[in-house]
């Protein structure tokens, strides 16, 4: 009986390295997926603290409008307050809701790419499973 025992080694390093490389490859994209994930939740906490100043924003406004035109109104800046005219008041409000609504929109923009990301991650990371089960088989 002839054992080739270089051929056996042959076989286990290249099971090795497969093994190594595929490992690896999953381990690259678990990290871009938990990556991914808290990219997305940070976009969620950041669109929902934008539309909490935009109410705040729209509400300072209305609150605003009620006030005859003749009020002294105080808009703070930094840590004074400057008097201002109510007209210039509401300007600044209009600008807030405006910067807010655009940050938004490039927030949702980035938030569906980073979901689009992820899906492409997890079907790649079935893949792999899949394809790794069917060289088991």
């Amino acid at each position: 009986m002839v054992v080739n025992i270089d051929g056996e080694r042959r076989i286990l390093q290249v099971y090795s390295q497969n093994f190594t490389s595929l490992f690896c490859a999953f381990q690259e994209l678990q990290i871009k997926m938990i990556d991914t994930s808290q990219q997305l939740k940070i976009a969620d906490v950041q669109i929902e603290q934008l539309r909490r100043q935009q109410h705040h924003a729209r509400l300072t406004d209305s609150e605003l409008s009620q006030l005859p035109p003749s009020t002294r109104v105080y808009e703070g800046v930094g840590r004074m307050f400057l008097l201002q005219d109510i007209a210039k008041v509401k300007e600044t409000l209009e600008g807030r809701v405006k910067a807010a609504d655009d940050k938004i929109k490039k927030l949702q923009n980035n938030k569906a790419y980073l979901e689009r990301t992820l899906k492409d991650s997890e079907s790649n990371l079935r893949e792999m499973v899949a394809q790794k089960q069917a060289a088991k088989s």
